[in-house]
């Protein structure tokens, strides 16, 4: 026992040898712990755990931990073996071992909701130099009916606090380090689980296959939720003919509804894994707790079916559409297959069905001939108006067939839209703005209140458009309505007609956002743009706001770059090219490969988050101050690049966090992608930090502005 105590103490002294540096000046600075301790290991153990460099000895009384040596004195000899006098201003050094900093301290996780967390903290104790911190969000447990990424994110060294975007109802563990030169750091760890959102699909409605008296058979189809786990569904059962109001907050037990005068009630509550393809309603049986109660015979009833979904004590519900019933059953009355009075009913009730199906017939031709007969008699004063089917146009284009109802869908879309009579109407010929789909764009003016006022008039030569672009045209004025007025959307002022020609009255704005980019580009003492960081941010800012409103108007634009927004006074970005505000100068025809999203290359249709796609890259341009994105690439090679993983790179000017929310516009599932709303939240965030900057204008060695192409940007050929 003795000799293996006496091995134990020779291999602590060797370890210590072996991690000694020498004797050193004393160099305490704000980065020196000073430790209790009894042994040299003890010493070196204390300041290995705590993160620190070296351990530093003075005089074999006092222990110290560190990150910074003194002036060498001996690099092989212990202090008191050299010194006499001055061995007050000297130590031992040891080194632990650690290169990489300790865990930040101080860190809080708080403000965990359904898609985001906010993370503070505070440098590590003991540190040298740190470039950054990395936060990694590992997904633990998720209900989203995909593989979730674990996402990353990278922050300058002078970031204390940030908002992470994470997936609902997810469990994570949120991983801390500071960077440095020598690694990453010691990490800091903890697991958060975001909270419910509300489901991502409703329900189906339950579909009836029968009613039978008192009983009413059901299919029930389950539904997916990325956003939660599906707990339960409900069968709710809704009296129709006591025209009540269906409140989905307001849920009772058949009793209970009974007792309240409510004319809905919840009939059943059933588990995922027992949900039955077809349910009968009115079985008088419990499922769930509830009483499946029986229908009355002389009530319609419409079924609504509803998903439940519960975690950590919070619920979140769904519910389908009303599903129409049919009434009980009538009492069918047996009559026998050989009476001659049923025989002869049945021949006379044929009878008449024929005549009157033989006389509508003969009606539809005749109508029809007069119908077309008049359609020729107007042709030569018909004003915009589309012969054959023509209904609401959908905002992307889609025109639904199904329907054929005759009308003129100008006269409907006119209604919404202010008339500007003809007097009050100025239009300059010889100032062309642009060419457009549908005629040209010329400045101009109306006469309001004894004040011109500036506008921008698209003339349409109504005689000379096909059905097909009055149609197209028909679809892209529609847009413009369906818009309404936003501070940051070119609005639509009004139409003016005339026997000959549409106006279509647009606000005016004369600078678009790329000319204002490129013309910002100005060396003023230390910066090199005449533009403030605020002003972008602000800029961008407004950009989302005017897309969020086209967003909940189910409007996509397509085609936003920062070509198509224009700049009116005071910085106000104001969206265009969309509609029928599209219309472009000299016949140069903006080519928006650079700013378009990964699955439209793929094949797919645009949608809103293809837009959000496009605003990242907008961003980017905006933070560039007008540069053409992937300027190294030609168009013909971006497609595959970007399919392959191409995106738009970090300058040195704007900090990790704004380069973080570009690339979350950029993430390859669209759904991973933040809505606008999402992107208004994050961007007010960036403008409400001013301690810690994320953008910055201030001049560095070697800055050169990002190159702008204008034949990159440009497609070759004609407007249309």
């Amino acid at each position: 026992m003795i000799k293996f105590c006496l091995i134990l103490l020779l291999s602590a002294v060797l370890s210590a040898d072996d991690r000694f540096k020498g004797c050193y000046k004393t160099v305490f600075s704000t980065q020196t712990y000073n430790i209790s301790w009894t042994t040299t290991e003890q010493c070196i153990e204390e300041c290995r755990i705590k993160y620190y460099r070296y351990s530093m000895i003075q005089s074999t009384k006092l222990c110290y931990c560190g990150n910074y040596l003194g002036e060498e004195v001996n690099n092989t000899v212990f202090c008191n073996q050299i010194c006499d006098s001055f061995c007050d201003n000297v130590t031992d050094v040891y080194a632990t071992g650690n290169l990489a900093p300790g865990p930040p301290e101080d860190v809080k996780l708080t403000n965990v909701t359904d898609t985001s967390a906010h993370i503070s903290w505070k440098p590590p104790k003991s540190y040298t130099k740190i470039n950054g911190y990395s936060i990694k969000a590992t997904v633990i447990r998720t209900y989203a009916n995909y593989i979730p990424n674990s996402p990353e994110w990278t922050y300058l060294n002078d970031t204390f606090s940030t908002k992470i975007i994470l997936l609902p109802a997810t469990k994570y563990n949120i991983t801390l380090c500071a960077q440095s030169p020598e690694g990453s750091g010691a990490l800091f760890s903890q697991i958060i689980e975001t909270e419910l959102k509300e489901p991502e699909n409703p329900p189906e409605s339950p579909k009836i296959i029968k009613r039978d008296g008192e009983k009413m058979e059901i299919e029930l189809s389950p539904t997916s939720n990325s956003n939660g786990p599906i707990t339960s569904y409900l069968v709710i059962v809704f009296n129709e003919d006591s025209q009540q109001i269906f409140q989905e907050d307001i849920l009772k037990s058949y009793d209970e509804a009974r007792r309240e005068g409510l004319n809905y009630y919840i009939t059943a509550q059933l588990k995922p894994e027992n949900i039955q393809k077809k349910f009968i309603v009115g079985d008088k049986n419990n499922y769930g707790g509830y009483y499946n109660a029986p229908l009355q015979k002389d009530i319609t009833y419409s079924i609504i079916a509803g998903l439940v979904s519960t975690l950590n004590g919070k619920t979140k519900r769904a519910f389908s559409s009303l599903k129409h019933s049919i009434k009980a059953r009538e009492e069918v009355i047996e009559v026998s297959g050989d009476s001659p009075a049923v025989i002869i009913g049945l021949s006379v009730a044929i009878g008449l069905l024929s005549f009157m199906f033989i006389a509508g017939i003969i009606g539809f031709i005749i109508l029809k001939s007069r119908v077309t007969n008049r359609r020729h008699r107007l042709s030569e004063n018909q004003e915009l108006t589309l012969q054959g089917p023509m209904i609401e146009v959908e905002n992307n284009g889609y025109i639904p067939e199904e329907e054929h109802t005759k009308v003129s869908y100008y006269r409907d879309l006119k209604q919404k839209v202010r008339t500007i009579p003809y007097n009050q109407l100025k239009v300059e010929p010889s100032n062309l703005l642009g060419i457009g789909r549908f005629g040209r764009v010329n400045s101009g003016s109306i006469y309001e209140n004894s004040t011109l006022i500036p506008v921008a008039v698209y003339s349409v030569q109504d005689k000379k458009l096909s059905v097909d672009d009055k149609k197209n045209m028909l679809r892209d004025l529609d847009v413009l309505i369906k818009t309404r007025k936003h501070d940051n959307i070119i609005a639509l002022v009004g139409t003016c007609e005339t026997s000959q020609m549409v106006f279509v009255v647009l606000e005016y704005v004369s600078m678009n956002l790329k000319d204002l980019l490129l013309g910002s580009r100005d060396s003023l003492p230390g910066k090199f743009s005449n533009m403030t960081e605020n002003q972008a941010l602000d800029i961008a800012l407004n950009i989302v706001k005017g897309m969020s409103h086209l967003a909940s108007n189910k409007i996509i634009h397509k085609q936003l770059c920062a070509r198509n927004i224009m700049v009116a006074n005071g910085f106000i970005p104001k969206i265009s090219g969309y509609g029928l505000s599209q219309f472009y100068s000299h016949n140069n025809l903006p080519d928006y490969t650079r700013w378009t999203a990964m699955e439209v290359f793929k094949g797919q249709s645009h949608n809103l988050k293809s837009d959000v796609w496009s605003f990242g890259c907008l961003l980017w341009e905006i933070c560039v101050l007008g540069g053409t994105p992937y300027g190294n690439f030609s168009n013909n090679e971006i497609p595959e690049r970007i399919i392959k993983g191409l995106r738009l790179p970090q300058l040195q000017y704007f900090s990790d966090e704004l380069y973080q929310f570009m690339l979350s516009c950029w993430q390859i599932d669209m759904d991973e992608r933040p809505d606008f709303n999402v992107l208004l939240e994050s961007l007010q965030t960036f403008q409400e930090n001013s301690l810690i900057p994320c953008l910055s204008f201030n001049l560095y060695p070697n800055f050169q502005y990002e190159q702008f192409y204008p034949d990159m940007e440009i497609a070759v050929r004609p407007v249309f």
